[in-house]
C-alpha cells in the first residue's frame, strides 16, 4: 500500500500560494478540492504528492485528512497553522504572517497556480460535484451512509487517472524514503 508522510510545512506554504490566488480568503471546501486534485494530479505526473496527506471519501467528496484537521482546529499543528491561516466560519483565511514557498518545487507551485486558474470560474459546491466523478471517490463512498469516511488509497488514485501499473514503483520508492529518513533522522 501506498503511504505518504504528511509536510506540514508543504501543506501550509501550498496552502498559502492558493489563498495568495484568492485574494487571501476563500471557502474551506475550496481550500480541500484544489489541494486534493494537485496531490492526485502530482502523484500521477510525478509518483509522488504535494501534502503527503491521506485522503477519504466524504459527502462533498474526496478530502485530504490533514488539511481538514487543521482548518477544523483539531491538528497538532493547529497552532502553527493558525498563525498563518486562520479559519473565520465556512473560509479559511490568510494573516498578516508570511507564508513563503521555500519547500515548494518550481512545478507544485505551477500546479497550484494552474488549479487555480483552471476552476477560477467554477465555484465552490460545483467543484466538490467535480470531484464526485473522480472513479476513486465513486469507488467507496457509500451514499447510504453519507456521515461516514471512506479510506481513498493512492493507488486506487493512480488507476482512476490511467496509471495503476505504476503503483508498485511509488509504492516501493515511498518505503524507500522512509527507511533513508528513519536511518538518517529526518
Amino acid at each position: 500500500m501506498i503511504a505518504f508522510t504528511f509536510n506540514f510545512e508543504k501543506t501550509l506554504q501550498s496552502s498559502g500560494v492558493v489563498l495568495g490566488r484568492h485574494h487571501g480568503r476563500m471557502e474551506s471546501i475550496r481550500l480541500l478540492k484544489i489541494l486534493y486534485i494537485a496531490d492526485r494530479e502530482l502523484l500521477a505526473e510525478t509518483g509522488r504528492t504535494l501534502t503527503g496527506d491521506r485522503a477519504v471519501a466524504m459527502k462533498k467528496g474526496p478530502v485530504l485528512c490533514g488539511v481538514y484537521d487543521l482548518i477544523k482546529g483539531t491538528s497538532r499543528d493547529a497552532t502553527a497553522w493558525d498563525s498563518v491561516i486562520r479559519t473565520d466560519k465556512y473560509e479559511v483565511v490568510l494573516t498578516e504572517a508570511p507564508v513563503g514557498t521555500g519547500k515548494l518545487t518550481k512545478a507544485e507551485k505551477q500546479k497550484l497556480l494552474d488549479l487555480c486558474e483552471r476552476y477560477r470560474d467554477t465555484d465552490s459546491e460545483d467543484l466538490s460535484e467535480l470531484t464526485h466523478g473522480f472513479a476513486e471517490w465513486a469507488d467507496v463512498f457509500d451514499p447510504k451512509n453519507p456521515a461516514s469516511s471512506y479510506p481513498i488509497e493512492w493507488e486506487a488514485v493512480l488507476a482512476a487517472q490511467g496509471e495503476g501499473d505504476w503503483a508498485g514503483e511509488v509504492e516501493a520508492d515511498q518505503r524507500e524514503r522512509r527507511l533513508t529518513d528513519a536511518s538518517f533522522g529526518a
